[in-house]
């Protein structure tokens, strides 16, 4: 969410470079439309709840949740687990071909959005080519 937040500040730059945002999340789709709603934010949100994907991509932190992050399930969800993913950010070109990663060590850690527009400023062609 944070994360989310801070891209929002630099979406129109992101924009006008011709470069979608898509947020992937484990969260049900009904529970990341709330957030998307509540950031005012227009990208996309992917839903992931097995974490298939996340796990395909190497971000399961096994036992990384903080004990104290570890709240009781609502009524009906599945209890929260002590795995978490840690956040990352790909930039991946209209041919399916990763051209930038952003991978922490840790959850607390993100991209900013000044390395993001740069690793896009890095990744598309020069002017004339």
């Amino acid at each position: 969410m944070t994360e989310l937040g801070e891209l929002r500040k630099s979406y129109g730059a992101i924009r006008e470079r011709g470069v979608e945002l898509v947020a992937v999340s484990v969260d049900p789709p009904e529970v990341s439309e709330r957030l998307r709603q509540r950031l005012g934010f227009d990208i996309r949100f992917l839903s992931d709840p097995g974490g298939l994907l996340l796990d395909s991509l190497g971000l399961r932190h096994e036992g990384g949740r903080p004990p104290a992050f570890i709240a009781p399930a609502a009524p009906g969800a599945p209890p929260p687990g002590p795995d978490i993913f840690l956040p990352a950010t790909f930039l991946v070109d209209g041919d399916g071909v990763v051209r930038w990663v952003y991978r922490p060590d840790t959850y607390r850690m993100r991209a900013t959005p000044d390395e993001v527009v740069a690793a896009i400023d890095a990744s598309l062609p020069a002017p004339g080519s």
